[in-house]
């Protein structure tokens, strides 16, 4: 018999863990493909918006930078994420989940949002830190 939520221990992810995303969310309102790579493992993956699955921070760092470029489709995109959910998942691991949405040249949320989604982070503790390990951007209809 599957055990009820109350009788489910979750321990809360630690602050630097919140704090990635926190840096992911500035390099992606900077455009700044090389400091998003870097919050990632070299072994990642992420499954974009899209529904491209990318694997690799080396690959990863290349669609981030053509999305980005002058004329790209994310070139002049604001977001925010709002962290819903951030648990571990042993010592080494995290799970994120929080929500995507798209910003107004003034800052504030786009009521209308056609990029709202769940973005969820699979984060591991590396020798450098906490990186990204697995993201996935759901788009929510």
């Amino acid at each position: 018999m599957p055990r009820s939520d109350s009788a489910v221990h979750r321990e809360p992810a630690p602050q630097a863990v919140l704090d990635l995303l926190s840096r992911y969310e500035t390099a992606f309102n900077a455009n700044d493909p090389d400091t998003m790579a870097s919050l990632f493992t070299e072994d990642c993956t992420f499954v974009s918006f899209g529904g491209a699955v990318v694997l690799g921070r080396r690959d990863l760092h290349r669609a981030q930078s053509q999305v980005f470029a002058a004329g790209g489709p994310l070139e002049s995109i604001e977001v925010t994420y709002s962290p819903e959910h951030a648990t571990l998942l042993g010592a080494d691991h995290a799970v994120v989940h929080a929500r995507q949405r798209t910003m107004t040249p003034n800052g504030e949320i786009l009521s209308d949002d056609p990029m709202e989604a769940v973005f969820t982070l699979v984060m591991a503790r590396t020798d450098t830190g906490w990186r990204i390990r697995t993201g996935q951007n759901t788009p929510v209809s």
